[in-house]
């Protein structure tokens, strides 16, 4: 285990619309502004005494601080949305140290500061944010890489960061990295060079037979992450907050009867949400959900995603799961938007919008 150090460096960083700063090194986020002030602090320390307790159950709560352990990787505790703290085993994986950190940490983190996190990806249409959920599998990082390759910017991948206000919902962005598998790798790789690609300095390449790899440099598999691979999107990053435009729900369902269109059957179909179905979809796809009662959040909770259900719309799109339909499903969303906002008449969906 690591021993606290009484003199360490600092270094500050920006995700998720907060300050961090952090003793380990995080290379995936982006360096805060110099003088910027911190709201959280992550920091090593031992928290050796709480093993035997941790093995026995997955979490253990105190208020509000959060503890959990993931073997031979780390001990982690969370503390009333201003503190990390990280015990990594000897020998541990850095990588998978911090995949941990910035994911059920930050997800915990950002409950404990009253900022739902939704599990999905995110990405900039026309000034705002729309998500995409789903479960596992559903499409969601590659649907959001999809809309980068044709040129608009991501705001976060795997974990969103939302809050709602009396009249609209912020999305905070995250850090500029995607979690892709090899097969999106590859099919999006074939997708250069269509009507909705764009030439980038970063495109993927295989080389030698070896997993897809970035022109410029390796791409990075995930420890514990079955053949995916963490892609970085520095150049297709949108670091400001938004307002959320709206919400997709990506189903994967086989061929039948509900993609039947004019005789024809049709790679994707949406279906609108009422508003109940929206509320439905929203506190099913929170992120780490099942430790909100533990938190004595459920009311909270419910009530965050009431009034998102109520400020924005959502839909459904199924996607025949047998094809690959990213850029199909680019289509239906742009189309979607587009009549959504068709009243406000200036709507702008360039390139890098």
């Amino acid at each position: 285990m690591h021993d606290r150090s009484t003199h360490v460096n600092l270094t500050m960083y920006t995700a998720f619309g907060l300050k961090l700063a952090s003793e380990l090194y995080l290379p995936e986020l982006i360096p805060a502004a110099p003088g910027a002030v911190e709201d959280v602090v992550i920091r090593q320390a031992d928290l050796t005494a709480w093993s035997d307790q941790l093995e026995q159950a997955n979490f253990v709560m105190q208020g509000e601080h959060f503890m959990f352990h993931i073997p031979d990787t780390a001990i982690y505790a969370v503390r009333g949305g201003r503190e990390i703290e990280v015990c990594s085993y000897s020998g541990a994986d850095p990588d998978t140290v911090r995949l941990f950190m910035l994911g059920t940490c930050m997800g915990v983190l950002l409950m404990q500061r009253r900022i739902l996190p939704i599990h999905g990806s995110a990405v900039v249409i026309g000034g705002r944010a729309y998500a995409f959920v789903g479960e596992s599998g559903a499409g969601k990082s590659t649907l959001a890489a999809a809309f980068t390759q044709a040129g608009y910017r991501m705001v976060s991948d795997d974990v969103i960061a939302m809050q709602a206000t009396a009249s609209e919902t912020i999305v905070y962005p995250a850090y500029p990295q995607q979690k892709l598998g090899l097969e999106s790798l590859l099919h999006l790789k074939a997708l250069q060079g269509n009507k909705h690609a764009r030439k980038s300095n970063h495109g993927l390449a295989l080389m030698d037979g070896n997993p897809a790899m970035l022109k410029n440099g390796h791409l990075r598999k995930l420890t514990g992450e079955l053949n995916k691979y963490a892609v970085p999107r520095v150049d297709y990053f949108h670091n400001k907050p938004l307002p959320l435009g709206g919400v997709f729900e990506l189903v994967a369902e086989s061929p039948n009867r509900e993609f039947q269109r004019e005789g024809e059957l049709a790679a994707v179909t949406e279906q609108p949400l009422n508003m109940l179905e929206f509320l439905h979809t929203l506190l099913l796809h929170t992120y780490r959900r099942v430790i909100i009662p533990r938190m004595s959040l459920g009311e909270w909770h419910f009530g965050t995603a009431a009034r998102m259900a109520r400020q924005v719309e959502g839909w459904r799109l199924l996607r025949d799961s047998s094809a690959f339909t990213a850029s199909e499903v680019v289509d239906r969303v742009l189309d979607i938007i587009r009549k959504e906002e068709n009243s406000y008449g200036s709507y702008s969906f360039d390139e890098g919008s």
